[in-house]
């Protein structure tokens, strides 16, 4: 079987449709003929969306939501920019209360040329406790600022003891810092805790609070199609294992099709690429130690379950009960993301630990990320080296392949490294 394409470049698998994926055939399509395998019957970026209609206006609704700041996401900055994807900014100020309902705190964002700034919202200017939180942030990101610069210092402790050796304040912790983390990564406060020091004080320090939250202006629907032009997309070929015959590997789906490519990436998540390599490469054993997060994702027109207040809600709710390890979380799409103003309020509720009128969900999914410890920081990095021998044809590729919090930067970035090591030019970057 030939390992040249009818445009005589050499064959390359892309598997998996989230960014890693689509970002790694995007980039590789320059010096090979690539097919990508999506199990779904829609790419996987786009495989979660609902439709919305109100007002007499139809929306998409991207599930979960996808949002960034161009402090921390600098290469998917450069990507959807360089691809043509509208940027716009989105406001996610808060709102914090307990688990009556009573509100914590509650802020504002305003802007002031380019940077953001929060201030103290309704009944939060007259409440001391909101105050002390605000003050114990305040103190927590300068010393943050400071302890960022020792990364040698923070890459041997988790964040739960950094948070215990700077004695950082209760309220702001646990009211605050903690059920905000948690959304970001999506897991409870513990992983949080888990995650290498380092790589949290990296986020929190890169301007997010300053420069504010960005999303795509036009969704997911609009970053797939131009990810994917010129290549080859193959819907429901759910594969199975990898094998090698000879001098190329052979890509194995459920339903009995065997193609061959000169090299693979596999770019789903490391408990998905563990099965198919059963058998075939050790990496697996490396693979299982990255641990892996489930969260449940709800979009639905229920306003009963969001805190009494006032004055205007600002567009992100959390719900802090003192006893859960985790904070549910209500973004109001229509306040937050540009394309659904004019509609109803609409809600994507992160963790819904009260009942949601089911006459008002519009969808309920259950999705998995990745996690970082400091053991699975070794499995990762004895990963990223295997990607670099010199005769390698397998690659892994997604977000728990890089020294970040799994986010979209970190899909990019490990897209990135893939197509370095493959030969291939990243077009928005100058060359070394």
């Amino acid at each position: 079987m030939s390992l040249n394409s009818d445009d005589n470049k050499p064959r390359l698998a892309v598997i998996g449709t989230g960014l890693a994926g689509l970002t790694s055939a995007y980039l590789a399509k320059s010096k090979y003929s690539v097919t990508v395998y999506e199990s779904q019957s829609r790419a996987g970026m786009g495989a979660h969306v609902v439709d919305y209609v109100s007002n007499g206006i139809e929306s998409r609704i991207d599930i979960p939501l996808r949002i960034f700041s161009p402090g921390y996401y600098q290469n998917l900055t450069a990507l959807y920019d360089h691809i043509g994807v509208e940027m716009l900014s989105s406001d996610h100020a808060g709102a914090f209360a307990d688990e009556n309902g009573d509100m914590i705190l509650h802020y504002g964002n305003a802007e002031l040329g380019p940077i953001s700034f929060s201030y103290l919202k309704g009944k939060s200017l007259l409440n001391g406790d909101a105050w002390k939180i605000a003050l114990q942030s305040r103190r927590f990101f300068v010393r943050a600022e400071r302890d960022v610069g020792q990364p040698e210092t923070l890459a041997v402790i988790n964040f739960g003891q950094y948070l215990e050796q700077t004695s950082a304040g209760a309220e702001f912790t646990n009211t605050v810092l903690l059920p905000m983390l948690s959304v970001t990564c999506t897991c409870d406060y513990q992983t949080v805790k888990n995650y290498p020091a380092d790589i949290v004080l990296e986020y929190l320090t890169c301007g997010v609070h300053k420069l504010g939250i960005t999303s795509a202006a036009k969704g997911v629907d609009d970053i797939v199609p131009r990810l994917l032009h010129g290549v080859k997309l193959l819907t429901n070929a759910r594969v199975t294992k990898i094998s090698a015959n000879g001098s190329h590997l052979i890509v194995n789906t459920q339903d009995g099709q065997e193609e061959a490519y000169q090299h693979v990436i596999i770019a789903t998540q490391a408990q998905q690429a563990a099965a198919m390599l059963f058998g075939f490469d050790d990496r697996k054993d490396e693979l299982l130690k990255v641990p892996v997060e489930s969260s449940t994702m709800s979009v639905h027109t229920d306003k009963d379950i969001l805190p009494k207040s006032k004055v205007e809600l600002s567009p992100v709710t959390y719900h802090v009960p003192i006893q859960s390890e985790r904070a549910e979380v209500s973004v109001d799409l229509t306040k937050a993301i540009a394309r659904l103003s004019g509609q109803q309020s609409v809600f994507q509720t992160w963790n819904p630990m009260r009942k949601i009128s089911p006459n008002r969900e519009l969808a309920r999914v259950n999705f998995t990320r990745p996690a970082v410890t400091l053991e699975s920081r070794a499995a990762v990095a004895e990963l990223r080296d295997q990607n670099q021998r010199p005769d390698n044809q397998l690659w892994l590729c997604g977000s728990y392949m890089t020294e970040k919090i799994p986010l979209l930067e970190a899909a990019v970035d490990s897209a990135i490294s893939v197509a370095e090591e493959l030969g291939v030019t990243v077009p928005w970057q100058s060359p070394t």
